[in-house]
């Protein structure tokens, strides 16, 4: 939609009189003087970020020559890309429009036109010559970091871009000899970060070039008896490792760049599997504790630990990454405990009335949607065996739950745009739950033969999700499977565009370009 702008309105009256003959003279035609105008832009190309496509820039447009009459300045551009910011302002012979792009622009490179003329009123019926003059604006709004658990803090598996099925391609395949398998990957436009795990059990992490999978660095992160994937924070990679039970575990530092260490943040675990760590901001926070139930939270970059809180459920032992955002965070213990993200102090423990144990671990984690929700797994043991759990959402306003979901799910959801991804080994599809009301309002049956495993991420356009035997993308209009591969793994989608898949048992990672 294209949006024209009058900077004001200019009433031109005119009379005439009655009947002629043909000895009335004729009025002369009027001339209409020439306004010579040149654009002046601050900018013509710049870039922003799919967590904040906001872009600001001045255009400046001076004209020569001059009229008796008004001299109304028009401005027409794209309102679905840019908008005036203020009002235009006329100093002498220049006009100055301040323009800034909307906010919540998908992840692409966005292109319009903005026209400027001069007019003699604001309808534009007389255009002064020489005044149309117009320039090309391109805002590249690119791809945010996949930096922890399905992507963000939120952990909402969720990219705010369009794809073309036609257009995905394998790129490129890493598979080291004598490796079992890679965890959860992070990436950075130009690099990707996993855990892999070596055939003689220790844990090594690595840093790949995105464009081809060559290793950049590794580092042994030794033999443990367990490292997580890596959480990417602003030049520093993080992981959680854990040697033996004790109250001396070490939440690993590197530099991101380089792969050198830069230090160890200690922690208390039990021969515990770990999640990713959740970075926000310079802080870190881990679920773990000696006996289980304990979030941890350090500022990564000082290398001091700011605070330790117990879960009040007191029955989620490991596996669970907390959920973040700027005031709390989410941890579920049994309850979804809202913690301030700054003390530590738990603000408000909402019940789980649906709560089922079968095991210590907690294979999902808490995921923030819209509108104050946030959606968990209610119950403990996935991360240990098989079963199915249905999902619950909750009010944070209100210190209640929302909703309960009727079927059991398996994987770790997504959510965008108001509708919950969950797939189930129960009832054997992947289904699109209305977030508002936990009701499905489509569904994917599971290939006859395979199970769901692994995570679910989800785009404007698709979702993706992995079986046992290989990763599909279902078209969100139609419902229908868009493309497949025999390649199943763990999902990611990275700043460069790619669909990163790392087996946890086939000792390889594969890179298909989406674009």
């Amino acid at each position: 939609m294209r949006k024209v702008v009058s900077v004001f309105t200019c009433v031109v009256l005119s009379s005439c009189g009655g009947e002629s003959d043909d000895s009335t003279p004729v009025a002369p035609v009027p001339v209409v003087p020439t306004l010579a105008v040149t654009l002046a832009p601050s900018a013509s190309s710049q870039a922003a970020t799919e967590e904040n496509s906001v872009a600001s820039f001045t255009l400046d447009a001076t004209y020569s020559g001059s009229s008796t009459d008004a001299i109304v300045p028009v401005l027409s551009f794209d309102a679905a890309l840019l908008s005036l910011d203020g009002s235009v302002v006329q100093s002498g012979n220049k006009f100055t429009a301040n323009f800034k792009t909307v906010s919540g622009l998908s992840a692409a490179v966005h292109k319009a036109t903005v026209a400027f003329k001069l007019c003699k009123e604001a309808g534009c019926a007389t255009v002064y010559p020489g005044s149309t003059q117009s320039f090309d604006y391109t805002l590249d709004v690119k791809f945010s970091d996949w930096t922890t658990r399905q992507r963000n803090p939120s952990h909402n598996g969720y990219v705010h871009a369009t794809f073309d099925p036609a257009k995905i391609v394998k790129v490129w395949q890493y598979a080291p000899s004598a490796t079992q398998g890679f965890r959860e990957v992070a990436a950075k436009a130009g690099t990707i970060y996993s855990t892999r795990i070596a055939s003689d059990g220790s844990s090594v992490a690595v840093a790949l070039d995105a464009s081809s999978g060559a290793e950049r660095w590794h580092y042994s992160l030794g033999n443990v008896s367990n490292a997580s994937g890596p959480a990417l924070s602003d030049g520093e990679v993080l992981f959680s490792t854990m040697f033996t039970s004790s109250g001396n575990n070490p939440l690993v530092v590197l530099d991101a760049a380089s792969g050198q260490f830069k230090r160890n943040l200690i922690f208390a675990a039990q021969w515990s599997t770990f999640a990713q760590p959740t970075v926000y901001d310079d802080s870190a926070y881990i679920a773990s504790g000696y006996y289980g139930n304990e979030v941890y939270a350090w500022n990564f970059k000082a290398g001091t630990q700011t605070w330790q809180t117990s879960g009040s459920g007191g029955n989620s032992w490991d596996g669970e990454a907390p959920a973040v955002d700027a005031r709390y965070l989410y941890y579920y213990s049994g309850n979804l405990d809202v913690i301030d993200r700054v003390t530590g102090a738990i603000v408000k423990s909402i019940d789980d009335p649906f709560w089922q144990w079968n095991g210590y671990s907690y294979g999902g984690t808490p995921m923030i949607g819209s509108d104050n929700h946030v959606v968990a797994y209610s119950g403990n043991g996935q991360g240990t065996y098989s079963i199915s759990f249905p999902l619950v959402s909750y009010d944070i306003a209100k210190g209640a739950y929302r909703w309960r979901t009727a079927s059991g799910y398996t994987v770790i959801p997504a959510v965008g745009k108001g509708v919950v991804y969950a797939a189930s080994n129960q009832v054997l599809e992947f289904d699109a739950i209305d977030e508002e009301t936990g009701a499905v309002k489509w569904a994917w049956p599971l290939p006859a033969g395979e199970k769901f495993t692994g995570n679910i991420v989800v785009t404007d356009t698709l979702a993706f999700v992995s079986t046992d035997a290989g990763v599909y993308a279902i078209d969100l209009t139609s419902h229908a499977t868009a493309w497949s591969a025999r390649t199943p793994g763990l999902l990611a989608i990275t700043p460069d565009a790619q669909l990163v898949v790392s087996s946890p048992s086939s000792g390889m990672i594969i890179a298909y370009s989406l674009r």
